[in-house]
C-alpha cells in the first residue's frame, strides 16, 4: 500500500479535496481526449468517479452534523464553480447553500 493510499483511509472525506481531484480527474481526461490517449482518458474518467464518491461521502457526513445550510456566497461561488467544471455536486450544494 503506498502513503497516499494509507493517508486516504485515515482521513475522512473532504469536500474541498473531492472536488479539486475532480477538476485534476478533468483535466486528465481532457488530455487524453486531445492526445487520443486511452490510458489518459481511463484514468481520468477512474479518477472523476473515485472524486465524485469522497464528494458524497463528505456529503453525507456533513448532512448528518446538520451540514446542508450554508453561506450564501460561499454557496453561489460553488454553484458557478461547478458550473465551469460540469460538477453536478457542486452546483446542488451551492445550490442549497444560498437558500
Amino acid at each position: 500500500m503506498s502513503e497516499t493510499d494509507s493517508n486516504e483511509e485515515n482521513n475522512p472525506a473532504s469536500m474541498l479535496h473531492g472536488h479539486a481531484a475532480y477538476v485534476a480527474a478533468a483535466a486528465k481526461e481532457t488530455i487524453g481526449n486531445m492526445t487520443s490517449s486511452p490510458a489518459w482518458q481511463t484514468s481520468g474518467q477512474d479518477d472523476k468517479s473515485t472524486a465524485v464518491e469522497e464528494m458524497r461521502a463528505a456529503k453525507k457526513e456533513s448532512d448528518g452534523q446538520g451540514g446542508t445550510t450554508g453561506n450564501a456566497t460561499v454557496g453561489m461561488v460553488e454553484q458557478k464553480l461547478g458550473n465551469v467544471t460540469g460538477c453536478e455536486g457542486m452546483q446542488e450544494d451551492g445550490g442549497a447553500k444560498q437558500s
